[in-house]
């Protein structure tokens, strides 16, 4: 049996007679149009048992009209029957997973009467749980974009023009519909250009034979820098043995990305380029300078070292500035390099007619050489100084013969129109929302302190937010977490490795290995310094001495254990016991082997300078003994030995000469397994 509910437009009912059943919305207004039903059935002939209404038996009526569920109804207005269960709501039953059956529902299809809902819309499923769609959705979505943008395809007019519209500049070859047999495809120029760049790239039977790089601003310093821009466009797409197809185009995506990134931070009369470029005049000027002073500090010992002077400069001085060097577009500076190039690479160099800095490096120098990548980057003019557009960051000419100081000069503000949302004071006029950035190739891992000390010193005044744990710094410098399960105090870090070296005992050459164990003498957080926003290049220039220190500490630690492949588990942390679950028996009552090793325990500090206290055998004529020697890490990476025991007789007068030419040695082979070797064969008290 149904269970009467009303009906949409009941109300035309009461002139008849029938009578009306009361709903929850007792405020809805009449209906100003006949009931569908009404028209459909006249009064008085409205069937009681039909098929339609759900039950073998019938639905009963009031006043002739069949009760059914109200559009403008959302709850239950009926009252259930003692034979079955009767639901008012789409949620009347809430149970998922469950079938019901047995249960006589009325079907929509009387005169205007609304629709049941689906079994979905009740909640119910047929069999199981429902499929989330959207978690499926997502992880389509996520395979999709790891494929997307690695390949970057090989050299031809297509591919070209392809990586053209990734970064958002636009073509002239676009609109030029051709056909692909038409003879002009692949022999054509194509012009790409963004906001304030044009690059031209000429194709001879889809090989790139040459590209014309130009800005919207005409000064010397950027027909220069378009001039080296376009050397390193034009070898990354040029094809070897002049076959296109064999050159890949991920070089070329790579150096037109940034510089379409500058391209787009670029604002009307603030051209990013030239912001850059005025940088760059000036830091050249003053490294030529410097190279000239040092030229003449040395003498005629080394004037005939140009590599000598080179890497004084880059390593002491202020650095050595680039543009469009190394096969990368944009200004960088390099500043430390823990190896020397050798004098085939240098001599291939000038065979070829190519000064050092455009040569590209090794995989293993480039992970020696330290570089400060110079860019733009936006960041609002009300929270830090905006970049300025000059090339007078230093006089010119600049003279640097006698001074001690670097005379820099603060150069005029460099001020943009405002637009119409800008708040602007009266008489003010708008500053750029840009600045520029030192990004570290690589990043440079120091004491977290230290590196506060750096950014405060840049106007950052905002410590950065530790997102994951904290490591210490050797932790973090090898690529360890810290393991620490208690507070700072109580936490210690340990790494042990094993590293071949070569030896000279009666002058015979051999090898030797070394059991290295290092271990922090306090903890100290460690933090990777990745970049530098700064206002002025001076700020930079003077923040060179402490990161060549770090540089220098991290290198000789890495080269040291760069042979051990380190695990989570050599991260220790004092507890009570030594064993280990997976120890035998015999392993436990045995004694440990004695290994053939040189044993080297390495102790760190990090504060306030970077210190290692080494302890070693060193050889003697009929015994040997155990020695042991501070070493410090001084800003510019100076070496200098503040303490020995064991090496050298401390009676001696030339003790500190001794020691100054141990300190230099170091310098110069940068490995302290060399080292170490060296002063346990060679030195004697």
């Amino acid at each position: 049996m149904a269970t009467p509910v009303p009906i949409p437009g009941s109300a035309s009912k009461r002139a008849a007679g029938g009578v009306s059943t009361p709903s929850f919305n007792q405020t809805s207004p009449p209906r100003s149009v006949p009931s569908p039903v009404t028209a459909r059935h006249p009064a008085g002939k409205t069937p009681i048992n039909h098929s339609t209404t759900g039950s073998s038996q019938g639905s009963k009526t009031l006043g002739g009209t069949p009760m059914l569920n109200s559009l403008s109804h959302g709850g239950n207005t009926s009252s259930p029957s003692a034979n079955m269960l009767s639901f008012g709501t789409p949620n009347g039953l809430g149970i998922e997973g469950i079938t019901p059956s047995g249960l006589n529902l009325p079907t929509p299809g009387l005169g205007g009467a609304a629709m049941m809902p689906s079994m979905s819309e009740l909640g119910l499923t047929v069999s199981g749980a429902k499929r989330n769609e959207d978690d499926e959705r997502r992880t389509k979505m996520r395979s999709i974009l790891k494929s997307i943008g690695k390949p970057k395809g090989r050299v031809s007019e297509e591919g070209i023009a392809r990586i053209c519209r990734r970064v958002g500049f636009a073509n002239d070859i676009d609109a030029d519909k051709l056909k692909p047999d038409d003879p002009k495809v692949g022999n054509r120029v194509i012009t790409t250009a963004g906001n304030t760049t044009v690059i031209e790239i000429d194709l001879r039977n889809q090989v790139p034979c040459n590209v014309q790089v130009a800005y919207s601003v005409q000064s010397k310093a950027l027909d220069e820098q378009g001039e080296k821009a376009s050397k390193v466009l034009l070898k990354d797409l040029k094809a070897p043995d002049g076959v296109a197809l064999q050159t890949k185009l991920d070089r070329f995506a790579r150096n037109l990305e940034n510089l379409a990134r500058l391209d787009r931070l670029s604002l009307p009369g603030v051209n990013c380029f030239e912001a850059l470029a005025g940088v760059y005049t000036s830091l050249r000027r003053l490294y030529e300078q410097e190279k000239a002073a040092t030229k003449a500090l040395l003498g005629g010992k080394a004037a005939g070292s140009a590599d000598t002077m080179d890497k004084e400069v880059m390593c002491r001085k202020s650095g050595r500035p680039m543009a469009h060097e190394r096969n990368k577009l944009g200004l960088a500076i390099e500043y430390w390099q823990s190896t020397d190039y050798d004098g085939r690479e240098e001599t291939e160099a000038e065979a070829d007619g190519r000064t050092r800095e455009s040569q590209p490096l090794s995989a293993e120098k480039a992970d020696r050489m330290f570089t400060l990548r110079i860019e733009a980057e936006a960041a609002s003019a009300n929270l830090y100084p905006a970049l300025r557009i000059s090339e007078t960051w230093l006089p010119d000419p600049l003279d640097l013969t006698g001074d001690i100081n670097i005379p820099w000069q603060v150069p005029p503000p460099t001020f943009v129109a405002a637009d119409a949302g800008d708040i602007v004071i009266d008489g003010q006029q708008k500053l750029p929302d840009l600045r520029f950035i030192a990004k570290l190739e690589p990043p440079v891992v120091m004491p977290y302190q230290t590196a506060m000390n750096i950014l405060a010193a840049v106007g950052v005044t905002q410590a950065p937010i530790m997102i994951t744990p904290p490591s210490q710094y050797a932790a973090l410098l090898l690529g360890q977490a810290s393991g620490a399960t208690g507070g700072p105090q109580s936490m210690t870090f340990s790494v042990s490795a094993d590293r071949e070296v070569l030896s000279y005992q009666d002058e015979q050459e051999t090898t030797v290995r070394h059991c290295y164990t290092l271990s922090s003498v306090k903890p100290d957080w460690g933090f990777t310094l990745a970049e530098l926003p700064f206002s002025h290049p001076r700020q930079v220039i003077e923040l060179l001495p402490t990161l060549r220190q770090w540089a220098c500490t991290s290198q000789l630690l890495k080269a040291t254990f760069k042979s051990q492949a380190l695990s989570a588990a050599q991260a220790t942390v004092p507890s009570t016991t030594d064993i280990s679950y997976d120890d035998s028996l015999d392993d436990l009552l045995d004694a440990p082997p004695e290994t053939d090793g040189v044993p080297i325990t390495i102790a760190l500090a990090t504060s306030p300078t970077p210190t290692f206290d080494l302890t070693f055998p060193s050889l003697r004529t009929n015994n040997v003994t155990t020695t042991s020697i501070s070493v410090q890490i001084l800003p510019n990476g100076n070496v200098t030995i503040s303490a020995q025991e064991g090496l050298l007789n401390a009676d001696a007068a030339d003790v500190p000469a001794k020691l100054n030419k141990l300190a230099k040695a170091l310098e110069s082979c940068d490995d302290l397994g060399v080292w170490l070797e060296w002063l346990r064969t060679s030195i004697t008290a």
